[in-house]
């Protein structure tokens, strides 16, 4: 059931579908949050640790939920929440495994703080890609005029995400 869904979000990652296309289905949600804790863990458990890495992704995945609550709350679309959920968790959970990949192939050096030239390149078109294709999920989702309103709100996303991982960071090393 959960498997079939792969396609579909495969073509949302290519920006050729948006979120209507997947179905409103509990299961197929948790299929990609599964998905998606276990892609954040491979990520970032080489900087932080399995048990910090868990968190850090529920914690992305919890902001991440009231981000598109909010959202979807304010242009009186709430209905929509599940399929916009899914989509953009099905996004960050197939871009965390080809980043997981990547940090294998091209690891940076954490004890420095340094990234291979390359590697950033890469990394940084990562970031690019998820910009896109959450900013695609959102103009669908919200009926937005342009897709580049959606990625200003994922930009948003990105930010209040990162502000909040930092805090908690910051606050777990207190």
């Amino acid at each position: 059931m959960s498997l079939n869904t792969v396609v579909p979000m495969l073509e949302i990652l290519r920006l050729r579908r948006g979120p209507q296309d997947l179905p409103p289905d509990q299961g197929v949600l948790v299929f990609w949050v599964g998905a998606s804790l276990f892609s954040g863990i491979l990520v970032a458990a080489p900087m932080y640790g399995v048990a910090a890495s868990l968190f850090l992704s529920v914690l992305d995945l919890a902001v991440l939920y009231l981000f598109v609550m909010a959202a979807l709350g304010l242009q009186g679309k709430a209905g929509r929440w599940l399929q916009t959920y899914t989509a953009m968790v099905g996004v960050s959970a197939l871009l965390g495994l080809v980043m997981a990949v990547l940090l294998g192939l091209f690891p940076p050096d954490f004890a420095e703080g340094e990234v291979p030239g390359p590697a950033l390149i890469v990394y940084l078109g990562l970031v690019v890609w998820l910009l896109l294709a959450f900013g695609n999920i959102l103009q669908q989702a919200l009926d937005l005029a342009g897709r580049m309103t959606g990625v200003a709100l994922a930009l948003g996303f990105i930010i209040l995400s990162s502000v909040v991982t930092q805090l908690a960071l910051g606050l777990a090393g207190s």
